[in-house]
C-alpha cells in the first residue's frame, strides 16, 4: 500500500508539475477581430458596389473635394498621386528598399516590396472581378500601392526611431527625428492619396476606402511577416 500510494503521489505530481497551456494575450486577440472586422468591411463593400453601379454619397463627398478652389490645395491632392504613375511607380520600389537598407532594416526591406507587389497584384485581380467595362474600378490601386509600401516604410522607421531614442547621444537624437520625420512624410502620402484620388476623378470615395481596406489587411500581413522571429533551437 505504501509503495501504491508513493506511486499515485508521484502521478499526481506530474500532472501537476505539467505547464497549463498559454492563453492568447488580449492584445492578439484585439488585433484579430480588428483584422476580421476590416476583411468584413472590405467583402461588405464590394458586394454593394459589385450589385448597384452607384455608392450612397459618392457623388456628394466628391464634389465637395473638388469644390474647393486653393491653389495649394489644388496642388497637393493632383501631385500627390504622381507616385503612382509609371515612371515614377517603379522608382518608389527601388526608393523605398534602398532607404530600409541603408538603415540596416534588411529583412524589412525585402517585406515591404515583396508585399507590396503581392498586394497589386491581388488588387488588379480585384478589379478585374468586380468591374465590367466602363465601371468603377474598385479598389483604388494607387491607395493599396501605398498604403503597403509606404505604411509599412513608416511602420519600420517608427520602430528604428523607438529603438534609436534609447541612445543618449546626439547622434542618436539627430538620428531619431531623421527617422520621424520621413515616417511622418510616408504617411502624410498614404493619408492623402484618398483624396487625391476622388479629386482628380479617377475614383470614387468608395473605390478610396476599398483601397484603404484592402492595403490594411496587406500591411498587417507584412508587419506581421517582418516581426515573426524563428525559433531557437534547443541544446
Amino acid at each position: 500500500m505504501p509503495a501504491a500510494r508513493a506511486k499515485d503521489d508521484t502521478i499526481m505530481g506530474s500532472r501537476t508539475a505539467t505547464p497549463s497551456q498559454p492563453r492568447p494575450h488580449p492584445k492578439d486577440i484585439a488585433t484579430i477581430l480588428a483584422l476580421v472586422a476590416v476583411g468584413g468591411a472590405l467583402l461588405w463593400l464590394a458586394l454593394l458596389v459589385a450589385r448597384q453601379p452607384g455608392f450612397p454619397g459618392d457623388v456628394a463627398m466628391t464634389r465637395a473635394l473638388q469644390s474647393v478652389r486653393q491653389p495649394l490645395y489644388d496642388w497637393v491632392l493632383t501631385h500627390v498621386s504622381d507616385l503612382g504613375y509609371s515612371p515614377l511607380s517603379p522608382l518608389t520600389f527601388v526608393a523605398v528598399f534602398g532607404l530600409l537598407f541603408a538603415v540596416r532594416l534588411r529583412r524589412e526591406a525585402v517585406v515591404a516590396v515583396a508585399a507590396a507587389l503581392l498586394a497589386g497584384l491581388s488588387d488588379s485581380l480585384l478589379v478585374h472581378v468586380w468591374n465590367p467595362p466602363g465601371g468603377y474600378s474598385f479598389p483604388s490601386g494607387h491607395v493599396v500601392h501605398y498604403t503597403v509600401l509606404f505604411g509599412f516604410a513608416c511602420y519600420a522607421l517608427l520602430r528604428l526611431a523607438h529603438d534609436v531614442g534609447t541612445r543618449p547621444s546626439l547622434m542618436g537624437r539627430r538620428a531619431r527625428w531623421l527617422y520621424l520625420t520621413v515616417a511622418l512624410t510616408l504617411a502624410t502620402l498614404v493619408v492623402l492619396v484618398g483624396p487625391s484620388r476622388v479629386y482628380l476623378g479617377a475614383h470614387w470615395p468608395t473605390d478610396a476606402l476599398g483601397g484603404y481596406l484592402l492595403g490594411a489587411l496587406w500591411l498587417a500581413g507584412a508587419v506581421r511577416v517582418a516581426s515573426y522571429q524563428l525559433p531557437v533551437a534547443r541544446r
